[in-house]
């Protein structure tokens, strides 16, 4: 069809719209160029063609358009980029949360450089037990029963147990820390949650009006990206009718995991809560059902539905969503509560659970079925566990050492009168190591002697050894009570039943237990530990505590390793968003150019055409005679 007359006039008047409307969000990206999450913007346009026929065109003539029109605001966004964004968003989260933990644990338990005076190359606990056996050697003289330097030894034990109860407290406290924090994350979730759920509902509001709404959806991807650093999400977005055969972008929020769980439908959102301790729950199971469910409402470690609490898998800082509801508490259909198991969720929240509840070696066999990997991972009860095993070790094997019956020059246990003590056979029964509580029995009920003593004990209150902690250990009530429990022998003197002052041999048999390789096994302190029995640890208390530091310091280099690693690759893919996102002064003043000559141009047509009719109207025609 052929352009009309007027019709140019209108081709004009929409270039100069158009021009206009491109060099106003020409400015408006210049001006937001330093704007956090700010998106270039860009005027989409279409050729305008009206579908008339001119009855009074030519045949000959060509089709020709009639203007521009301008659709609409669009940015320039890649959401290819976005989505490797986000999952590397995750990572750093995860690795920047775990670091923060063990660099917590660093700040107690790394002793490089912190010794005493003397031991600058020593911590501070390799120390005070090298001065434990500097004053037990000084029992292996002459004095070895004066009370000044029985004082001593006992006051370097002291020294040594309450530096052992400060790195439980402050072990402790790290674990208290970390648990608020994890309670603040949650809350930020689901504040971020809530904003979103917001911002979806003023999106399609302006949406339906027309209205793309470019500044919010800015606001909306910084809050996902966000987001994205606590969980690992997925995002997608699903055209909603509105009616009149229009449509809408609903924004949809799942966890990316091989069970995706919904986070945010649309205006329908999600609550995070958090229980320090929790069952595991049956997703199966509907209290609600009518007739009443058959399922159980609990699972078991293996994954098995229970009635039985006493039986349910256990879960600590457990998650649980809630069911969805739109701002007026409506709930989505469908909807209803999950609860994410251990092994569910990735990023920060995870890598917090992680470190409130993975014990590494000591993991029970519960929690093993649940989760393959647990045995790899430590968090900071891995670390309470293994400085509880040294101290429950140096109790048990220095009050072994320090606890027995008197025996003769043969090696034989005697009675106060000095006769020796038979079994049921009548053959002497000679001294062990390790007594047994069947041995300790019959010493008893045969006159036994017993010397020494418990010197490390639960309580300063008793004597009792059970459930010994590095949080408890004491120097038992009968040792702080009396220097003299700390036994320098219980070999009697030749035919007599007291012990040689002089005689330190146990004093020497002590000291050598510090050098003595000791088996740690997580059994010892996890009674159903998956790998009980096997030995994680062999070595001196010393050499433990070393273990324990070495191990804190791998785990934190690799954890260093891979946030670095994860932080480039964020760092990069954020570069590569920001390339096409982002708004280059380069391209807007090439653009200005050229809006700026096309406006020039659609006003120097409206020129032209005014001054055709001018002189069609006015200067063409038939003069008279």
């Amino acid at each position: 069809m052929d352009i009309t007359t007027f019709g140019a006039f209108t081709t004009a008047r929409l270039g100069i719209y158009a021009a206009q409307k491109a060099l106003n969000v020409t400015g408006n990206n210049i001006a937001n160029i330093n704007t956090t999450g700010y998106t270039r913007q860009a005027v989409d346009q279409v050729s305008l063609r009206v579908g008339a026929t001119n009855h009074y065109a030519s045949a000959n003539g060509g089709v020709t358009g009639s203007g521009v029109l301008v659709t609409g605001m669009s940015q320039f966004r890649d959401p290819y980029l976005d989505i490797r964004y986000r999952n590397e968003n995750s990572s750093v989260g995860a690795m920047d949360t775990k670091l923060g933990g063990l660099e917590e644990l660093s700040n107690i338990l790394d002793e490089v450089g912190k010794g005493s005076e003397g031991n600058e190359g020593e911590g501070v606990l390799a120390a005070q037990f090298q001065d434990l056996r500097d004053q037990l050697a000084k029992l292996t003289g002459d004095q070895s029963t004066e009370d000044e330097f029985l004082t001593l030894a006992r006051s370097s034990a002291v020294s040594l147990v309450k530096l052992m109860n400060n790195y439980a407290q402050r072990l402790g406290e790290v674990g208290k820390n970390q648990a608020n924090g994890l309670q603040k994350d949650v809350s930020s979730v689901n504040d971020i949650l809530k904003n979103i759920q917001t911002l979806n509902e003023n999106i399609q509001k302006s949406e339906i009006y027309g209205d793309s709404a470019l500044e919010l959806r800015d606001q909306r991807n910084l809050k996902l990206d966000e987001l994205s650093q606590y969980i690992k999400i997925d995002v997608t977005y699903e055209p909603v009718s509105v009616g009149a055969g229009k449509t809408v972008d609903k924004l949809v929020i799942k966890t990316s995991d091989d069970n995706p769980i919904t986070l945010l439908d649309g205006d329908y959102a999600g609550q995070l809560s958090l229980k320090a301790n929790d069952l595991r729950k049956n997703p199966a199971y509907n209290p609600d059902a009518v007739p009443a469910d058959t399922d159980d409402p609990y699972l078991d470690a293996d994954g098995n539905p229970t009635a039985d609490a006493n039986a349910a898998a256990k879960l600590p800082y457990a998650l649980t969503l809630s069911e969805l509801k739109n701002r007026n508490g409506a709930a989505l259909a469908g909807s209803e509560d999950y609860q994410f198991s251990d092994t569910e969720l990735y990023g920060s929240l995870q890598a917090s659970r992680e470190l409130l509840t993975e014990t590494g070696e000591f993991t029970t066999a519960d929690m093993a079925k649940m989760d393959a990997d647990a045995t790899t991972k430590r968090g900071i009860p891995y670390y309470q566990n293994a400085l509880d095993s040294l101290a429950r070790k140096f109790a048990s094997v220095l009050n072994a050492a320090n606890t027995g019956y008197m025996y003769n020059s043969a090696g034989n246990y005697i009675k106060t009168d000095g006769t020796e003590i038979t079994d049921i056979h009548g053959d002497p029964i000679h001294k062990v190591e390790i007594l047994t509580s069947a041995l300790k029995t019959e010493l008893d009920g045969a006159g036994g002697v017993p010397l020494g003593g418990v010197l490390f004990s639960n309580s300063t209150n008793g004597d009792d050894t059970s459930g010994i902690t590095a949080a408890n250990i004491s120097i038992s009530k009968s040792w702080s009570t009396d220097a003299s429990v700390l036994q320098n022998s219980f070999q009697a003197l030749e035919g007599k039943s007291t012990v040689g002052s002089s005689d330190n041999r146990n004093i020497l048999h002590i000291l050598a237990q510090f050098d003595g390789k000791q088996d740690y096994k997580p059994g010892d302190m996890v009674t159903d530990a998956a790998d009980g029995a096997t030995k994680f640890f062999s070595g001196s208390f010393e050499e433990m505590f070393t273990n324990i530091e070495e191990t804190l310091a791998t785990d934190t280099k690799s954890t260093t390793t891979l946030l670095d690693n994860y932080s480039v690759s964020t760092t990069a893919l954020d570069s590569d968003r920001d390339s096409v996102s982002g708004v280059d002064l380069n391209d807007e003043a090439m653009n200005m150019m050229q809006y700026q000559k096309s406006y020039s141009a659609a006003c120097r047509l409206m020129t032209t055409l005014d001054e055709v009719l001018d002189k069609l109207i006015n200067g063409t025609g038939v003069t008279g005679r």
